[in-house]
Parts: C-alpha cells; sequence; structure tokens
C-alpha cells in the first residue's frame, strides 16, 4: 500500500481538482464574455465607466457621447421611451424623448442614476 491507500484518495483528489479548475473555467468565459459584449456595444472595457459610443442594434446605428456634460430631468422632462431591450443586457438603459417609430432617432439617453442622462447623438448612416 502506498501512502494513498488503494488509489481512491488519488481519484478524489483528482475529481476536486478538475471540478475547481471547471468552475474557474466557466467564471473566466461568463467574464470574458460579459466583458467582451461591453466593449462591442459601448466602446469600453470598463463596465463602470461612461460609454463613449452605443451601438445601437435595433437601428443598426452608432451614437457617439454628446460633448454636453450628463443632464439632470425633472419628472415632466424625463426621456420615457425606452428604446432597443438589446442593450439592457449590460444594465445600461437607453431612451429617446420620442416612440420608436420609422425614423431613426438622432438623440438618444443613456441613463446614468436617478435622473441623470447622458446624451449620445447620431454618428454617420449605416
Amino acid at each position: 500500500m502506498t501512502e494513498w491507500g488503494d488509489g481512491t484518495g488519488r481519484a478524489k483528489l483528482f475529481d476536486d481538482m478538475v471540478k475547481k479548475i471547471l468552475i474557474i473555467s466557466i467564471c473566466f468565459f461568463i467574464i470574458a464574455a460579459l466583458l467582451i459584449g461591453q466593449r462591442v456595444f459601448y466602446g469600453t472595457w470598463n463596465p463602470f465607466e461612461t460609454p463613449v459610443s452605443i451601438v445601437m442594434t435595433c437601428y443598426g446605428r452608432i451614437y457617439k457621447a454628446s460633448r454636453n456634460p450628463p443632464a439632470i430631468f425633472s419628472d415632466k422632462e424625463t426621456p420615457a421611451y425606452s428604446i432597443c431591450a438589446a442593450n439592457t443586457l449590460f444594465g445600461k438603459r437607453t431612451y429617446s424623448l420620442f416612440p420608436k417609430g420609422e425614423s431613426v432617432p438622432t438623440v438618444i439617453f443613456l441613463k446614468l442614476e436617478g435622473n441623470k442622462y447622458q446624451e449620445y447623438e447620431l454618428s454617420g448612416g449605416p
């Protein structure tokens, strides 16, 4: 007999290592997918940073951050129309002052917190 006994101890240790490696790999791929999605949709790797651009998949357009500082709207002025559900996968909600229609909005708003919104302007064509 070895110090591992009949071999079941070694097999259990190997199984535990495989489980840990599998869990770590799954966590790594989830985090990598979220960061890559953040980069694709918002042009930044940092999920806590205000994006420099937003890719609106529902319109097939790119919106660039306005040079204006974030605006604080009153309850009556708040952009009320949520647009492009695909972009909410990463926790960021985009709004428009007008309901989604046949035309593409030239300005959209990214909700930062409370009644604070960053303005984004349409950048070029399709």
